[in-house]
């Protein structure tokens, strides 16, 4: 494919945290191998010692994804053909910055829970430190499953929740004035944050 095509090939980097899958067990790793004629900076060469997490695909500053054909900066690219490549309604709304970024996961660990900050937000962090924060962007996730896979989605209802605080104590005792107190949404939202920020919370 040529540079000027609307398709470009890239060459994506495989990063190693320790939840992925180790090896060719990992397809984030089998892909990102498997990319033909990869010679510029990332070519992946498979080690079955090393856990491999997530193939990223695009332009993150830390991670970034090159042209195939010529090993050119994507985001270069990017800044140089955006009209024809991105197109005036996204510019008009995220400029040439890709507001989104793919990723390819192979997860053999439970993943920390994160939490985004909203675009005004993340756009305020990178200002204030763009080395933390190296991205302005929001980064809603929509997930896709190409394997079995397992993940917490919602609440038990909240039947269940106040059950559990019926009969596991020092969960009523850190949380609810009175062991007799109904966990309602408003009670779970309070518990919830409380967990969240556990330099707030008092023996």
């Amino acid at each position: 494919m040529s540079e000027s095509s609307s398709v470009i090939q890239l060459e994506c980097q495989c990063n190693n945290y320790p939840w992925g899958k180790q090896g060719k067990e990992s397809l984030a790793a089998k892909y990102a191998a498997a990319t033909p004629g990869g010679k510029f900076k990332f070519k992946l060469e498979l080690d079955e010692s090393k856990e491999y997490a997530e193939m990223w695909i695009g332009t993150y500053s830390t991670t970034p994804s090159p042209i195939l054909s010529n090993g050119k900066d994507l985001q270069e690219h990017l800044n140089a053909n955006k009209e024809k490549l991105i197109g005036k309604p996204i510019l008009d709304k995220f400029g040439a910055d890709l507001p989104y970024l793919p990723k390819i996961l192979s997860i053999a660990k439970a993943l920390p829970l994160q939490i985004h900050p909203d675009k005004d937000l993340a756009t305020k962090l990178h200002k204030q430190d763009p080395e933390k924060f190296g991205d302005a962007n929001h980064k809603p996730e929509i997930a896709v499953a190409l394997g079995k896979f397992e993940t917490f989605v919602g609440w038990k209802p909240l039947s269940e929740i106040q059950s559990l605080f019926t009969s596991i104590s020092v969960l009523s005792s850190k949380f609810l004035t009175s062991p007799s107190d109904t966990v309602d949404k408003d009670t779970l939202k309070f518990i919830v944050h409380k967990i969240l920020s556990p330099f707030q919370m008092t023996k």
